[in-house]
């Protein structure tokens, strides 16, 4: 037996708060391409792609919300979210408790008005995980069990009760054992890694600071200027180049943290460690395109 949480109210909401965002980064990008290359613009682009990420988010937790089921039969509840999979034994499952008798608190994680996944403390009951979309206490029913507790939103959390006590009444027909499943994007580790995400930031800081360097320089920049190559040469080449002809380098330098973004994303499946240095060698990379445009444009 299959339930569905009531979801009009939260897909309401994720789907504005999803264009909101949509359209800010549209506007920012807008105002971006029509600006000429300076620190104006740079920080239109660096929010225009913000909200561009936040409207990716929204958009990736608003269909998760379309696919947020409970699945129940004998042998166990499944909680269904967005590839997520919680598979609770239903002879793990000790009491159904309505949110009314414990109260909600306020949950971290994926959050708004009719949704909410994420992590909750309560008094006297612990932590809990919210697969929810409640407005009030009344739409919670918290499922103990004795590994974890849940908090789901059932139509008739009274029906939904009675049909767990009947099929634990007639036993399981296969063994299911306490544990979490995913699929696709949720499946890559690389989500939940700190470390990986943190030295993800971290080379897109880098990159974004290679833009920055270009975005205070470039105003500065004659339309057209010798170019020595390389620097401290003894015997020189000089080139005359365009302004212009300068954003190769960081067009180059954003393309190659894309790769090593891709590819560190897709390294960490088979190898963390391995993953982690990509990753900071992707950083470096960027750093050392930063010195190599500062020292061409060191007597421009």
């Amino acid at each position: 037996m299959i339930y569905h949480p009531p979801r009009a109210l939260g897909l309401l909401a994720g789907s504005v708060l999803t264009l909101w965002a949509a359209g800010i980064s549209v506007l920012l990008f807008d105002y971006a391409i029509s600006s000429e290359i300076g620190i104006a613009a740079f920080i239109a682009y660096s929010a225009g792609f913000g909200a561009g990420g936040l409207a990716a988010s929204f958009g990736f937790w608003t269909y998760g919300l379309v696919t947020l089921s409970y699945e129940l039969d004998r042998n166990g509840l499944v909680i269904n979210w967005d590839g997520t999979r919680q598979i609770v034994p239903l002879g793990d499952i000790e009491r159904l408790v309505p949110g009314t008798s414990v109260g909600v608190p306020r949950v971290r994680g994926v959050s708004w008005l009719g949704y909410h996944i994420g992590r909750a403390t309560i008094e006297r009951v612990g932590e809990v995980l919210f697969y929810s979309t409640h407005q009030n206490p009344e739409q919670v029913l918290f499922v103990m069990t004795t590994e974890r507790n849940y908090a789901i939103s059932v139509d008739d959390p009274a029906g939904f009760a009675r049909e767990i006590q009947i099929r634990q009444g007639l036993g399981p027909t296969a063994e299911v054992t306490h544990h979490v499943e995913r699929h696709g994007a949720t499946a890559l580790g690389f989500w939940t890694d700190r470390v990986a995400i943190a030295l993800g930031a971290l080379a897109l800081l880098a990159g974004g600071a290679v833009w920055l360097l270009i975005s205070v320089r470039y105003p500065s920049l004659p339309a057209t200027f010798e170019l020595t190559i390389p620097p401290a040469s003894v015997s020189p080449l000089v080139e005359i180049t365009t302004r212009d002809a300068i954003l190769a380098l960081p067009r180059i330098a954003s393309l190659v943290l894309v790769i090593n973004l891709f590819g560190a994303i897709a390294l960490h499946l088979w190898d963390r460690a391995a993953s982690y240095v990509l990753l900071a060698a992707g950083a470096a990379i960027q750093v050392g395109f930063m010195l190599a445009i500062q020292l061409l444009l060191r007597d421009v």
